[in-house]
């Protein structure tokens, strides 16, 4: 059956983390695989790593729950909000839980439920945590008695960008944080760098945290252009060709009229669309590959489907076609980042897993979700 599927290579997943790791063995290692591992299937994924790495960080409960049931025993990280109405669930699956509100920190407490937690600091990304000017509420968590606080980290906001010098601020602020509080706190370790943090300003502290870089992209062309390491993309999009038409001068494609063809021309249908994550931004403006030929979207693209320039081209049904060969590039042409790129794809999207260039495991959620 010729679907649209992703080809994940558990290899070259495992190959990146190793290069990771060469910069600085004496760090922990955590594996952010939030979002289904940014759409590749956190689960399988982190089955076959697990021993690669030290800690996992994901970031709903619902994530580190099926890290769990995956069979999954290293210590997984919650770095978001947890309900209290959850709360019991991170007891009993063994999960770490964030902590930087003060007032939601007290109420978890009431609840009774011993937990390992994390103390988030905002040095600058502005998105949760503890600022420096807030020390004394701070140490108002020693007085919690079934909160233990074991780290303290942050997430920087521009380490992927050319300019250095507000990473270097918001680890001055971290330091600064930390050495005010580390007589109140028994901390295990810290982290404070993300991908671009580790691998090009070379941040480790007691543990780094990398994402983006597990699945072989990197966060920017700067970090890119300004590391040794390379990396390997490790997954393939592909969707299939099932329908061609030659058309003459004039005809319009797909919804709105928004193509009208200039000349005659070959066009083929190919078998995604939206509802699998190819953005609709794509309209007009995408290019994929058959064959290893560069065939730009024609019109809009459907829910379900799209039509692709084929002219002068030897394609016919069933060829298969790549889609996000170049996915930074895909990326910058509608404006947004290849994570997002990435995290779009779809539960309808089968996932296929590659180890040892043998077929390991295979994914179908809405298959699995009818047969449940």
């Amino acid at each position: 059956m010729q679907e649209t599927y992703l080809e994940v290579n558990i290899d070259k997943i495992r190959n990146n983390i190793i290069k990771i790791k060469n910069l600085n063995h004496r760090s922990k290692f955590c594996a952010v695989v939030k979002a289904n591992a940014y759409g590749l299937g956190s689960d399988i994924v982190g089955r076959e790593i697990e021993d690669l790495v030290d800690y996992f960080a994901v970031a709903r409960l619902s994530e580190g729950i099926l890290l769990r049931r995956a069979g999954i025993k290293k210590p997984i990280l919650i770095l978001g909000y947890v309900g209290l109405d959850d709360i019991s669930k991170c007891f009993e699956n063994d999960i770490d839980i964030s902590v930087y509100d003060l007032g939601l920190a007290k109420e978890i407490d009431k609840l009774g439920y011993k937990l390992k937690a994390h103390l988030v600091l905002d040095t600058g990304h502005g998105r949760i945590g503890f600022r420096a000017d807030q020390i004394e509420n701070i140490r108002q968590l020693k007085t919690l008695s079934n909160i233990k606080i074991i780290s303290a980290f942050s997430h920087f906001s521009t380490a992927d960008e050319e300019d250095n010098s507000f990473t270097e601020k918001q680890e001055e602020i971290f330091d600064y944080i930390i050495e005010q509080i580390k007589n109140d706190f028994d901390l295990e370790f810290v982290h404070l760098a993300n991908s671009a943090g580790t691998i090009r300003q070379k941040i480790f502290k007691d543990m780094y945290r990398i994402g983006i870089c597990l699945y072989g992209l990197y966060p920017s062309e700067v970090v890119r252009d300004n590391t040794e390491i390379k990396l390997e993309k490790a997954f393939k999009l592909y969707s299939f060709v099932h329908f061609i038409k030659n058309i003459d001068k004039g005809t319009p494609i797909s919804y709105g009229r928004t193509f009208v063809s200039s000349k005659p021309m070959k066009v083929a249908t190919v078998a995604i669309g939206y509802a699998d994550g190819y953005c609709r931004a794509f309209s007009n403006m995408g290019k994929v590959y058959i064959n290893g030929y560069g065939c730009k979207v024609l019109g809009r693209v459907c829910m379900d489907q799209m039509m692709v320039d084929v002219t002068g081209l030897d394609v016919k049904i069933g060829d298969r076609v790549e889609i996000y060969k170049e996915i930074d590039k895909d990326a910058n042409l509608i404006g947004t980042i290849s994570y997002e790129l990435m995290t779009n794809i779809s539960m309808r999207v089968k996932r296929i897993y590659i180890k040892e260039g043998m077929v390991i495991a295979r994914r179908d959620y809405l298959g699995e979700i009818y047969e449940s």
